[in-house]
């Protein structure tokens, strides 16, 4: 079975690892999608992005790392996946990811896995990230070859 794990990516945190990491152990084939929203402002490129995601699943041989400004359920159809899979860390989240499987399941039929993130990663999150390279703190909530990638960006 394939599966679809739709975000915006920006940056890849742990948090984001560990669900695909989960995925990966589960399904056969699973993509991580990039997509993003001409009415939001985003810290990394679409390019960026995708490159961090693809260093910090390169040791996941059924991951597949892509991009679209299209729809979620659009890009499922396209593509043959089966699912979607979501990770959650609060109930406010939990609320969220919620909505957005209905919306996905009576507009396209597609049903929606919502995971709980791992103990230990319920404070991780993209916001907070961005607001850590922003100030200049450690980054250690990002896998180490996306700290390595960003660090390397903002130096260059």
């Amino acid at each position: 079975m394939s599966v679809i794990l739709p975000g915006s990516y920006d940056p890849v945190t742990k948090g984001h690892l560990d669900i695909i990491r989960r995925a990966a152990e589960k399904y056969d084939e699973v993509y991580v999608v990039v997509f993003t929203n001409p009415s939001k402002n985003y810290t990394f490129s679409v390019e960026d992005r995708v490159r961090m995601l693809m260093l910090a699943t390169d040791d996941l041989d059924n991951v597949l790392v892509s991009y679209s400004n299209g729809l979620v359920i659009d890009y499922m159809t396209d593509h043959e996946i089966e699912r979607i899979i979501k990770g959650y860390r609060t109930e406010d989240d939990l609320k969220w990811e919620r909505e957005q499987a209905e919306w996905n399941y009576i507009h396209g039929r597609y049903e929606t896995e919502l995971w709980k993130c791992s103990e230990g990663l319920e404070g991780v999150s993209s916001t907070v990230a961005r607001a850590a390279i922003e100030q200049g703190e450690p980054l250690d909530m990002l896998p180490p070859k996306v700290e390595e990638y960003i660090r390397n960006i903002k130096n260059a």
